[in-house]
């Protein structure tokens, strides 16, 4: 009886989907990742609806550039302590943001939301 249990469980695992029972897996790259990724990189994805491209210029530099609008200049900067990616744009100031990977890539994180990109070498602008 007990050996029959056993048998009925391990068939009922192996029905199992290997990762169906897993949540979806997110890490927050350090502050050398963040730098190394995007330095001299252009980042693009969908924010608030809206497709853009960034690119992070290696002398502090960047540049938004939305699809349905003019582009803009700021400046981004890895804070070593927190890890974190920031940009600064006049109408703001300064916003710090987590850049994760996920099962699917990569992600801003910033207010609980999560913004997925992708990571295109080189400066990748419309001019």
């Amino acid at each position: 009886m007990f050996r029959r249990q056993i048998i009925t469980a391990a068939l009922a695992l192996a029905l199992v989907p290997m990762g169906a029972a897993l949540p979806a897996q997110e890490a927050v790259m350090s502050a050398e990742e963040v730098e190394n990724l995007l330095t001299g990189n252009t980042a693009a994805g969908v924010w608030d609806g809206v497709p853009y491209k960034s690119y992070f210029g290696p002398n502090g530099t960047t540049i938004y550039d939305p699809a349905d609008g003019d582009a803009l200049v700021g400046k981004w900067r890895v804070n070593p302590e927190t890890g974190q990616f920031e940009s600064f744009w006049a109408a703001v100031g300064w916003t710090a943001y987590s850049v994760l990977r996920t099962d699917r890539g990569l992600a801003w994180e910033v207010d609980g939301q999560t913004y997925p990109f992708e990571l295109v070498e080189g400066r990748e602008l419309a001019e």
